[in-house]
């Protein structure tokens, strides 16, 4: 019975990956078009599902330690891999898996996607940065006239260049 249970789980897993996916997408076209309340929101949802998932990870190693306990194994760690190498049941065996793969391939996905979604955060974040300092200097600063006794005179045009070469 509890390896139809951890099917079931590794199920409701597989589907909370597969919306977390398909939020993480979304927010890629977010991201580039700077919308930043849908992303705000769909942040938020992301949040809940994460802790789901959380939930469903810590249901999942349960039972897999309450399984390993019911066959006689002792220290076991709550790896999907070892569960399905002590399986003896064919058709349980090929449906794990299955689920092992398709959970594999969803996670490389999401990963993927959010690697993108933080470079293009990065990028932004940089530009924002590149922005503000253009914004920052005085482009009047250089205009201005000083008195050439004034301490600082010609400073600025001293680092172009150097009177000892």
């Amino acid at each position: 019975m509890s390896l139809e249970l951890i099917a079931d789980t590794l199920q409701q897993q597989l589907k909370l990956y597969h919306s977390l996916l398909e939020i993480e997408l979304s927010k890629k076209d977010m991201i580039i078009q700077n919308h930043v309340l849908q992303l705000n929101v769909q942040t938020q949802k992301q949040k809940l599902l994460v802790a789901k998932a959380e939930e469903l990870e810590r249901m999942r190693t349960q039972l897999t330690s309450r399984y390993f306990k019911d066959i006689g194994f002792r220290i076991r760690s709550g790896i999907l891999a070892e569960l399905i190498r002590s399986v003896t049941n064919p058709e349980i065996k090929v449906q794990l898996l299955q689920l092992h793969s398709q959970l594999n391939d969803v996670l490389g996905k999401l990963k993927e996607a959010n690697d993108l979604n933080q470079q293009l955060i990065k990028q932004s974040l940089d530009f924002l940065d590149f922005s503000i300092g253009l914004m920052m200097d005085d482009p009047n600063e250089d205009l201005t006239y000083q008195h050439p006794m004034n301490q600082g005179y010609g400073n600025k045009f001293n680092k172009l260049f150097d009177s000892k070469a």
